[in-house]
């Protein structure tokens, strides 16, 4: 098991149901930092490493700002509308100040690597001369690029945990189905109000499991 220091400055993660306003998530969805992991590594096949279990405890509960930018609209298919009215400025919700641990616990990960998600986000932390990919490291779209991604050897300061919950009131996809929505999972939460030192790795109630369901 490892700890992941993760910062970005902003970042927007349109909720599925979003239409004419651009309503963000909360917190960065479990699949959306999944993403970023495997971008981190190099890695282009999102179902390399299911299996792997996902923990995270916040600074603080992100901000939310409202601010107009460009939103696209006709992503898949519709050339015409897309050119006309496709990107138009338009509001939208952003995320602020995401600062937030990740522990990475890969005992339970399918092997169609040689080598665990664990073990090569320490490689690519440590060389990240040896790592290929296209572009950016990003959470979720391609602007929202992300300033620290670093290993804790130790915690410092008070800390929110994000505990996975089935009756939480927050709910975010671990799993997202980017042609329809049949295969999306979600995943309730609750936000710990009140900062905590963390002493210890978490209990195993804290995780959630990277699950492709088809």
């Amino acid at each position: 098991m490892i700890a992941l220091h993760v910062e970005v400055p902003y970042a927007s993660f349109r909720k599925s149901y979003a239409r004419s306003f651009a309503e963000t998530y909360p917190f960065p969805p479990p699949a959306t930092v999944y993403g970023m992991l495997l971008s981190y590594v190099g890695e282009y096949f999102r179902a390399c490493h299911v299996g792997v279990k996902l923990a995270f405890a916040y600074k603080q509960q992100p901000r939310i700002a409202t601010t107009l930018r460009k939103l696209s609209r006709y992503k898949y298919g519709v050339a015409s509308k897309q050119s006309k009215v496709g990107n138009a400025p338009d509001y939208i919700e952003t995320l602020c100040n995401i600062e937030f641990i990740c522990w990475v616990d890969s005992s339970s990960e399918k092997k169609t690597r040689a080598r665990s998600l664990e073990q090569r986000l320490i490689e690519a932390i440590q060389s990240p001369e040896q790592i290929t990919r296209t572009g950016l490291v990003c959470l979720g779209l391609s602007d929202d690029t992300v300033n620290d991604v670093s290993l804790i050897k130790s915690i410092q300061g008070k800390w929110h945990w994000l505990n996975p919950s089935n009756t939480g009131q927050i709910e975010l996809p671990i799993w997202v189905d980017h042609v329809g929505s049949y295969h999306t999972r979600w995943q309730r939460f609750d936000f710990e109000v009140s900062p905590s030192l963390i002493v210890s790795n978490p209990s195993i109630e804290k995780f959630i499991e990277i699950i492709d369901p088809r």
